[in-house]
């Protein structure tokens, strides 16, 4: 009986989702929408979101322009994206309270 050979190169290391490059991207450019950031960087528009997601340095919410870094923001827009991002939690938490309710049958189910 002959036994084949197994080949376990490292496998290629997925595309960088660095949010630093995202950071440094949008550094003094203001609003970017994630078509102009996939565009210019070569990404798709799912990495920008994910790298936005995981850096605390770049907003964006529902309704905005786009992304932009926290320090290019003027006070006005900090506290839209403070206000619609903390309201779409209380949305979220709201919906999973009731949902709950539904599932476990309880009015005052929390778990």
């Amino acid at each position: 009986m002959h036994q084949l050979g197994l080949n376990f190169a490292a496998r290629a290391a997925a595309p960088s989702e660095d949010p630093g490059t995202l950071v440094d991207f949008l550094r003094g450019k203001g609003w970017m929408t994630a078509e102009q950031i996939g565009v210019a960087l070569g990404w798709a528009d799912r990495r920008v979101r994910k790298a936005a997601s995981q850096s605390d340095e770049v907003i964006s919410y529902p309704g905005s322009p786009g992304y932009k870094l926290i320090k290019d923001c003027t006070q006005e827009e900090y506290l839209r994206y403070r206000n619609v991002t903390r309201h779409q939690a209380r949305e979220m938490i709201g919906r999973v309270m009731r949902t709950d309710r539904k599932y476990y049958g309880h009015p005052a189910a929390i778990v």
